[in-house]
């Protein structure tokens, strides 16, 4: 049975260069459609014994380039995240499980599209080590799935063949290395 353990003391925030938050959806039934975002932040913290963990990803900054016209539905589509009314996708945890053996689960609110709703992600985490410069690093992978018509992304279009041309449920990654705070 695991144990829970507190290996993380203070802050630590997202390496920018070396985190990311991808996601994956099924398209056309027969491939997974994937696009992460650059622009990542995120902040783990520990306030009196619990850990918490929020992060923001700006949607304009999703990995889409060709064509223009499909990364302008996608970014700013009604459809999909409507950026110019919603320009950050938001997370922040209410629970933050450590287990001995390297195991996380987060419980939280994510909010898409101005939409919050409760997720659980789990993944694994690293505790924090001495990088070569004197900077102690640690790091967080965790995965969800959601159902994207949750959040109002409700766009679809039937195959010649009565499926979707795209599949409801999104697969999301995150991957954070994080640096402590001086």
């Amino acid at each position: 049975m695991a144990v829970a353990v507190q290996p993380f003391e203070g802050a630590f925030v997202a390496d920018r260069n070396h985190s990311s938050v991808v996601f994956s959806v099924r398209h056309i039934t027969v491939s997974r459609f994937r696009a992460s975002f650059a622009d990542v932040d995120a902040r783990l913290a520990t306030e009196q014994d619990r850990v918490r963990l929020e992060g923001r990803a700006r949607v304009d900054s999703i990995s889409i380039a060709e064509p223009p016209e499909f990364r302008e539905h996608v970014v700013s589509g009604k459809d999909f995240f409507d950026a110019d009314k919603h320009p950050e996708i938001r997370f922040r945890s209410h629970r933050v499980d450590l287990d001995d053996d390297g195991t996380i689960r987060v419980s939280g609110e994510l909010d898409l599209r101005g939409i919050s709703r409760p997720i659980e992600a789990s993944g694994t985490y690293r505790p924090p080590v001495t990088d070569p410069f004197g900077a102690n690093r640690a790091a967080i992978e965790l995965t969800t799935t959601i159902d994207r018509r949750n959040w109002g992304f409700d766009w679809q279009m039937p195959l010649p063949d009565g499926n979707d041309a795209l599949g409801w449920e999104v697969e999301i990654d995150v991957h954070l290395e994080l640096i402590q705070e001086p």
